[in-house]
């Protein structure tokens, strides 16, 4: 079953209580307090997994809690913190305060990590309160409370290419033509009800693409299966609007589908309407269906929208839909844009969320940037944006600190800069 949506409550650990203790040594009758502070509750972070495919499972659990710290200890020893509670996700998925609405993250890149509960802070052992007037103070503090916080966890899918249709089009048909996903068909009107992905090709030319449950008209104010699935297609390079031209099922033209499509679409979110498309004429192979495609070709050409006539049945025209896919592509995929949710961030005053990046690549540039003494940032920067890397960074609210291994930087004015110089 695909899970795309689900709710969690997370919490950080309880910080360890301070120690009541008194120095006994032989020699030192009056050694005085030594109980030391608690640890740190361990904190709670979501990692981006290319591993996991969905987010089922997590809504099994209650609550995810981080561990306690340890109690404080004679010796004025604190006590060992906590260990941080790490749960990992999909790449691709967005983190929302259940409360707020707020987006707290977007986890774009795998291995990219962001804290959703802090630990609480560790008590003071007695030695923090001994004073003049107090010189064997029989107190201590207990330690706080993690932070609680319940979650909406929402996935949206990483693919190159989006397929839009309506029902019965012969979308999962074209899936299973240009991949090898098992998305499943019938000889019948019928509708896939999950979306399903396939990879196309090999090397440089593979690509993904994304096959949602068919779109009806109302979708976007929540008709259909579709209506769930649309945010998915929000990371994709290229959509595919999948026309009948047989017009068996729907019992309307090919030219009011695709004005069906593209409206909802429109109404849903109008960046989708921006992303470059083709539309795919489907079903050659059925009688009627040529003479069809020659009306409606005329037409979308009239419009300046590019067509092309093809069976999904037969494979007629598939490869060279393949051919022209791949040059949009490797357009597109060079402007780096696509992956970038940029009307959803919204830049408000509030406290820095903190990442963790697992990224050989970043610990080996800030090895480099250390080479440059005074220009270690403009280095960092510069080499960011050379490779690419940067993009996945644009998601991140400004004044987000981000740690590297166990370097910290801050995510301000779209630039990475190291933390001590805040």
């Amino acid at each position: 079953m695909f899970v795309d949506r689900v709710v969690i409550r997370v919490q950080g650990g309880r910080g360890g209580d301070g120690a009541i203790s008194f120095r006994r040594e032989k020699y030192i009758p009056r050694g005085g307090p030594d109980g030391g502070k608690g640890g740190e509750g361990g904190r709670v972070f979501l990692r981006a997994s290319s591993h996991r495919e969905t987010l089922r499972g997590l809504a099994f659990s209650p609550l995810y809690q981080a561990p306690s710290g340890e109690g404080g200890k004679g010796r004025k020893q604190e006590g060992r913190k906590g260990e941080d509670l790490v749960i990992e996700v999909p790449r691709g998925t967005q983190v929302f305060d259940n409360q707020t609405g707020e987006l707290i993250a977007d986890l774009l890149y795998p291995g990219m990590e962001v804290m959703v509960a802090r630990g609480g802070r560790g008590g003071k052992g007695n030695v923090s309160f001994a004073s003049p007037d107090n010189r064997t103070p029989r107190m201590a503090q207990k330690g706080e409370e993690g932070e609680e916080r319940e979650l909406r966890l929402e996935l949206k899918l990483f693919a190159d290419v989006g397929l839009v249709g309506l029902p019965n089009a012969g979308k999962s048909t074209l899936l299973s033509r240009m991949s090898k996903a098992k998305s499943p068909v019938a000889p019948y009107p019928f509708s896939t009800r999950e979306p399903f992905l396939g990879t196309v090709g090999e090397g440089e030319e593979k690509f993904v693409l994304l096959d949602i449950p068919a779109i009806v008209e109302g979708a976007s104010e929540g008709k259909g299966l579709g209506s769930e699935f649309l945010r998915h297609l929000e990371r994709a390079y290229l959509l595919l609007y999948v026309i009948d031209l047989s017009s068996s099922f729907s019992g309307t033209n090919p030219r009011e589908d695709l004005r069906i499509l593209r409206e909802e679409l429109r109404k849903y979110n109008s960046l989708l309407e921006e992303k470059p498309f083709l539309v795919v004429a489907n079903k050659l192979d059925l009688p009627g269906a040529r003479e069809n495609w020659d009306s409606f070709k005329k037409t979308i050409e009239r419009e300046r929208i590019e067509g092309w006539g093809i069976s999904a049945l037969s494979g007629e025209g598939v490869v060279e839909l393949l051919e022209r896919i791949r040059e949009i592509l490797k357009e597109e995929r060079g402007k780096g844009e696509a992956i970038v949710a940029k009307a959803e961030i919204k830049e408000k005053d509030i406290s820095p969320t903190i990442y963790r990046f697992s990224s050989t690549y970043l610990e080996k540039l800030l090895q480099e940037a250390d080479l440059y003494p005074g220009e270690e940032e403009e280095f960092l920067n510069r080499e960011l944006e050379k490779s690419g890397f940067k993009r996945y960074l644009l998601s991140l609210k400004s004044s987000s600190v981000i740690e590297v291994g166990e370097r910290k930087l801050v995510w301000k004015e779209k630039r990475l800069k190291f933390l001590a110089d805040e």
